[in-house]
């Protein structure tokens, strides 16, 4: 009876993939047509969830072979250099990748823009969640680069970025909706963000917190099941020497809460200091356009004058962390140092102190002038040496008992929570990669400290205000982020009609006659728009006296207090319709001249579309 079953499904495949093959003009191989089968056969749900386990494997795959490249690209570099030697790479390396990423990307993607994650929540506001297809591999291509020869950076943003355009192309390839490709956009950023740190939970914070802001989901299965594909991936393939783990650890102290409390302001204010650096060096490479050579020489030189300086702030500095997970903190310093000063312990913490301050600077110098990357890492990294940095002065001033590594785990949570305003999935984060579930609460108090301190300084994440402000992005704001997906053309009422400022009041009467607009514009003789006359105006002027042609229609046209322009965001208009009591606004140019009218009517027809649509 089973194989009579998979007999006949086997048959109605063959059948399909003939038919497909035969009468269809785009190519599909076989693998593609087993999915357009699949789609066919199974529902909606269930075929979401194949689509999350592909998006997931294919994101958690780009995000491996990311990780690796870059590990053995650094190994190649600089892994059997002699102090010396390295400080002569720190000085070159940094310049090099900057200066190779900023070509790649003008001469072989033809990219002038800077891409980072913004870009992907503009795409899911604006442009119905349809990605770039380039973004697929170009940004794996370019933050290797970056990263492999030094640059501060993560390539955690790459992988979301990398996975969310594998989940969009996916959704698009497959003719899927606007909710189904936002989810499984979401889906492939989980699983990137997951095979990084072998972190499923993170993942899917992650993209709840970050990527899915004011958006409301049911069907969030998919993006667990493309998280836990991401992640299951990571542990077959990578090994430990690439993966990112914590093991060493003190169990949570309650005796300790004051110390956690402490740490969380000071995260909270080094967090407020790492987004205030990197926005004075952005301020100072804008000088320079984006893509210019010289633009990128500067900043590789900054950031090779900081690697010099202090060698702990090269590539994306994981590597540091689990050194000082491991007690080994003379890696961070060098010997000649060291052996120059008398008092080791205040040398050690006076150059961990400074390492911490310059990660910043050198995170601001890669990202902004032409390195591809993100902030996700290197506020991690500059967390963990906060932390650390704030356990070991702790110990140097007589608190010998202060949980040095568990201050170092905790803070990695708070500046990553405060500078990517995603406090859950810092928390996640820390207690997966350290298997320190025992420090939810300790994690909790900093990270939540950190990210209030700064949410009070910017309510919105420093990087995406002005997106948010101009509303190219969703917010927490739902109603107005379903209000903003309706453009004002959408609006237009239908067959607008329209008469001279010159024309008798008899002109008008017959335009009315010849329509059933309720409403008609008066437009000057080079098109500005004069003003505009509703049916009801008209039928009570003629009921109540006999219509001369004396009387033109610029005498009797109302002047509305607004007008729209058709770049303008919707819930702008929304607010003009009810300031002004009408259910007809005239849209116009730069120049005033009219274009037609936005109906107040056809805006609640698509509002309740797109409703429906969500829901």
């Amino acid at each position: 009876m089973i194989s009579e079953e998979i007999q006949k499904i086997y048959k109605n495949f063959k059948y399909f993939s003939r038919i497909i093959k035969t009468y269809t003009l785009r190519k599909y191989n076989i693998f593609e047509i087993l999915i357009i089968w699949s789609k066919r056969q199974l529902t909606r749900f269930q075929f979401l969830v194949l689509s999350g386990v592909i998006v997931g494997a294919l994101g958690g795959a780009a995000g491996i072979c990311l990780k690796t490249v870059v590990h053995y690209i650094q190994v190649a570099s600089v892994g059997n250099l002699t102090n010396g030697q390295r400080m002569t790479a720190y000085g070159i390396l940094p310049v090099v990748g900057i200066l190779l990423t900023t070509l790649v990307a003008r001469y072989l993607y033809k990219c002038r823009d800077e891409i980072k994650l913004s870009n992907v929540l503009v795409d899911i506001a604006q442009h119905e969640s349809v990605i770039n297809k380039r973004e697929t591999h170009s940004q794996m291509v370019q933050s290797a680069i970056t990263v492999g020869l030094g640059g501060s950076a993560g390539l955690e943003t790459p992988m979301a970025i990398t996975g969310a355009a594998i989940g969009s192309n996916f959704a698009q390839r497959y003719r899927l909706g606007y909710k189904e490709k936002t989810l499984l956009l979401a889906g492939g950023a989980a699983a990137g963000i997951a095979s990084a740190f072998n972190a499923p939970i993170a993942g899917i914070m992650f993209s709840f917190e970050v990527l899915l802001t004011g958006i409301v989901f049911s069907d969030f299965i998919p993006l667990v099941i493309a998280s836990m594909c991401g992640s299951l991936l990571t542990t077959v393939v990578l090994n430990d020497d690439v993966l990112f783990s914590l093991g060493k650890r003190e169990p949570f102290d309650y005796t300790n809460v004051f110390y956690y409390v402490l740490l969380g302001i000071v995260a909270g204010v080094y967090s407020r200091y790492y987004v205030i650096v990197g926005h004075k060096i952005r301020k100072l490479l804008e000088r320079f356009q984006y893509g210019s050579v010289r633009r990128a020489l500067l900043g590789g030189l900054i950031m090779a004058g900081v690697c010099v300086l202090f060698p702990a702030v090269y590539g994306d500095g994981y590597i540091n962390i689990k050194m000082l997970d491991q007690g080994n903190i003379h890696y961070l310093v060098y010997r000649e140092i060291l052996d120059f000063f008398q008092y080791h312990h205040v040398v050690i913490f006076i150059m961990l102190f400074l390492t911490t301050m310059a990660k910043a600077v050198a995170t601001g110098a890669t990202l902004n002038s032409g390195g591809v990357g993100g902030n996700f890492a290197p506020s991690l990294i500059a967390g963990g040496l906060m932390g650390y940095t704030f356990g070991y002065g702790l110990t140097l001033i007589g608190f010998e008992h202060a949980p040095v590594t568990n201050l170092m785990l905790v803070g990695m949570a708070g500046v990553l929570s405060a500078v990517m305003y995603a406090p859950l999935t810092a928390i996640f984060l820390i207690a997966e990669v350290s298997s320190g579930y025992d420090l939810f609460i300790p994690l909790m108090i900093v990270s939540v400290t950190s990210f209030l301190m700064n949410k009070y300084f910017s309510p919105v994440n420093p990087d995406m205000k002005q997106l948010a402000d101009d509303g190219k992005i969703f917010t927490s704001q739902l109603d107005r982020n379903t209000i903003n997906r309706i453009s004002v053309r959408e609006c237009m009422a239908k067959h607008p009609i329209e008469v001279s400022n010159h024309a008798t009041i008899e002109e008008v009467v017959n335009c009315f006659k010849n329509s059933d607009n309720s409403v008609l514009a008066v437009v000057g003789e080079d098109g500005h728009f004069w003003g505009m006359i509703n049916r009801e105006q008209l039928n009570q002027l003629v009921k109540n006296e006999e219509p001369s042609n004396d009387i033109l229609a610029a005498e009797i046209s109302l002047h509305p207090n607004e007008s729209v322009n058709e770049r303008e965001l919707m819930h702008t208009v929304v607010r003009k319709f009810e300031e002004s009591d009408t259910w007809y606004l005239p849209l116009v140019d730069d120049e005033h001249r009219y274009l037609g009218f936005v109906s107040r009517y056809r805006f609640l027809q698509r509002y309740r579309a797109l409703l429906k649509e969500l829901s």
